[in-house]
C-alpha cells in the first residue's frame, strides 16, 4: 500500500506546484496570517509561488515543451497582452508598481513550467491535489479554533489580525474543489487506500468549511454542480446501479452504521443542529436581501446587502457610459479604473471592446471544454477541472477583478491541461500500451 504512495514521485511533486498556484491561497493565508508567519506580507506570497515554480522543474526543463489547448490559450494570452498594454500605456491611477509586476511575472514564470511539465502529471495530480485541499480545510479550522474573536455562526475566514476577518471565499472555493475531487477521487479512480481514506476525511471537512463559509457563489456553484451531474450522468441504470451496490450485505450493514452514528451524534448535539439551522435561515435571508436589492437598486431606503448593491451601483456605471458615453466604452478608460466587482462589465469599462472581447471569449472557451470533460468524464482530473471551474464562472458575475492572478492562473492552469481531444488520444494509446504489455498502470 504504501509503496504505491511513491509512484511518480516527480510527477506527484509537479503537481504539487500546479496546486499551489492553482488553489494555494488557504494554506498560504493559514501559514502567512493563521500562524503569524509574516502578517499580509505579499513577500511571503509571492515567496510560496516560488517555491511552486521549483516543485514543478522537470528534469527536461529548457529541452522539451508541451503544447497547449489553443481554443483557450489564444483568446487568454490575447487577454493578458490587453492587461499588460493597458497597464504600461494607458494606466489612468499610475497604481500597481511592483506588485502588478510580481503578479504578471508569476504569471510568465508558471506558463513557462506549464509548458515545460509533462502530460503524465495529469494522471497523478488529482490525489495531490486533494491532499493539499484538506491541509488548506485543517488550517482553516485551526485557525478558528486558535482565535477567541470569532463566534461560531460568523462567515469563516482566516483573520488578519484579532479582530479582522479576511476573505472567506477563498477557503470556500477550497471547500468547493474538496468534495467535488474527494467524490471524484473516491468513487471514479483505483488509487491507494490511504489517499482513499484522506479523500474521506477531506470530503467531510470540505463539506463542513462550504458550511462555515456561507458563500451564495459556492452555494450556487453546488447547485450548478447536482444540477449538471443529474443532467449528464443520472440514469435509471445507475440509479439502479447504485441501490444493488447499496443492498450488497456489507455496503448495507456499513451504510445503516454511518446513518445511526451520524443521527446518534446529532442528537446529542442540539447546539449543532442549531447552528445549522441558524446557517440555513441567514442563507436564505441574504439570498432574499440580494433580490431586494437588486429590485429597489440604489432607490431603497435601507440597503439589505451591501456587497449587492455594490454590483447594482457597478451596473449604473456600466448603463450610464453605454447610453452616455458609449465612445469611452470603444478604448475602455484605463487599467484598473474603476473596482466594479462585476468582472465581465469591469474588463469592457476599464479595458474596452478588446477587453471584454478577449475576457469573455476565454471564458467562453473553457466552459465548452468543460462541459465536454464533465459530459464524457474521460479522465478524472479533467473531470476535477472541468467541475472547480464553476465557481470561477459564477465569479464572472459575481465578483472579483478580471486582471488579478485569481483567474490568470486558473485560464492557464486550463489551456494546459483541459484538452479533450488531445486527452482522449492519450487515453486510447495508453490503453492500447498496456493491451501490449499487459502492464497494470494505476488511474490517478
Amino acid at each position: 500500500m504504501f509503496k504505491s504512495l511513491f509512484e511518480g514521485f516527480h510527477y506527484k511533486r509537479m503537481a504539487l506546484g500546479v496546486a499551489i498556484f492553482a488553489m494555494g491561497h488557504p494554506v498560504i493565508f493559514f501559514l502567512r496570517d493563521g500562524l503569524k508567519l509574516a502578517p499580509q506580507s505579499s513577500v511571503f506570497t509571492a515567496a510560496c509561488l516560488v517555491l511552486g515554480l521549483f516543485l514543478m522543474v522537470p528534469s527536461t526543463i529548457f529541452q522539451k515543451y508541451y503544447s497547449l489547448n489553443n481554443k483557450i490559450s489564444m483568446p487568454v494570452f490575447g487577454w493578458i497582452g490587453v492587461c499588460l498594454f493597458y497597464f504600461f500605456i494607458i494606466n489612468p491611477t499610475g497604481g500597481g508598481g511592483a506588485r502588478e509586476l510580481i503578479n504578471y511575472a508569476m504569471t510568465g514564470a508558471f506558463l513557462f513550467m506549464l509548458l515545460s511539465i509533462p502530460d503524465e502529471v495529469k494522471d497523478h495530480a488529482l490525489p495531490i491535489f486533494i491532499v493539499f485541499i484538506l491541509a488548506g480545510n485543517l488550517g482553516l479550522f485551526y485557525s478558528l479554533y486558535t482565535n477567541p474573536h470569532y463566534v461560531l455562526g460568523a462567515r469563516a475566514s482566516i483573520y488578519f489580525d484579532d479582530e479582522y476577518g479576511g476573505n472567506p471565499h477563498v477557503f470556500s472555493r477550497n471547500g468547493f474543489a474538496g468534495v467535488i475531487g474527494s467524490v471524484i477521487l473516491l468513487f471514479m479512480t483505483k488509487e491507494n487506500l490511504l489517499f482513499k481514506a484522506i479523500a474521506f476525511v477531506n470530503l467531510l471537512a470540505s463539506i463542513v468549511t462550504v458550511i462555515l463559509t456561507q458563500s451564495r457563489a459556492t452555494l450556487l456553484s453546488v447547485l450548478l454542480s447536482i444540477g449538471v451531474l443529474m443532467f449528464f450522468h443520472l440514469r435509471l441504470s445507475n440509479i439502479k446501479s447504485i441501490g444493488k451496490s447499496l443492498l450488497k450485505p456489507v455496503n448495507l450493514i456499513i451504510t445503516i452504521a454511518i446513518v445511526s452514528f451520524v443521527f446518534y451524534k446529532l442528537s446529542r448535539r442540539s447546539d449543532f443542529l442549531n447552528l445549522l439551522l441558524s446557517i440555513s435561515e441567514t442563507f436564505w435571508n441574504k439570498f432574499l436581501d440580494v433580490f431586494e436589492t437588486a429590485v429597489q437598486g440604489e432607490d431603497a431606503e435601507e440597503i439589505a446587502d451591501y456587497s449587492a448593491i455594490q454590483r447594482v451601483m457597478s451596473f449604473n456605471v456600466f448603463k450610464n457610459a453605454l447610453f452616455y458615453n458609449p465612445i469611452s466604452l470603444i478604448l475602455g478608460n484605463g487599467y484598473k479604473a474603476i473596482y466594479m466587482d462585476f468582472p465581465i462589465l469591469e474588463s469592457m469599462y476599464n479595458y474596452g471592446i478588446a477587453g471584454i472581447y478577449f475576457f469573455g471569449r476565454s471564458v467562453f472557451e473553457i466552459v465548452k471544454e468543460c462541459y465536454r470533460c464533465i459530459k464524457d468524464i474521460i479522465s478524472p482530473f479533467s473531470a476535477f477541472l472541468g467541475f472547480i471551474f464553476i465557481p470561477i464562472a459564477v465569479s464572472v458575475f459575481s465578483g472579483g477583478q478580471p486582471s488579478d492572478t485569481t483567474f490568470l492562473f486558473p485560464f492557464l492552469m486550463m489551456a494546459r491541461f483541459m484538452d479533450y481531444d488531445k486527452e482522449l488520444i492519450r487515453i486510447r494509446l495508453k490503453e492500447a500500451a498496456l493491451k501490449t504489455t499487459r502492464v497494470f498502470t494505476p488511474v490517478a
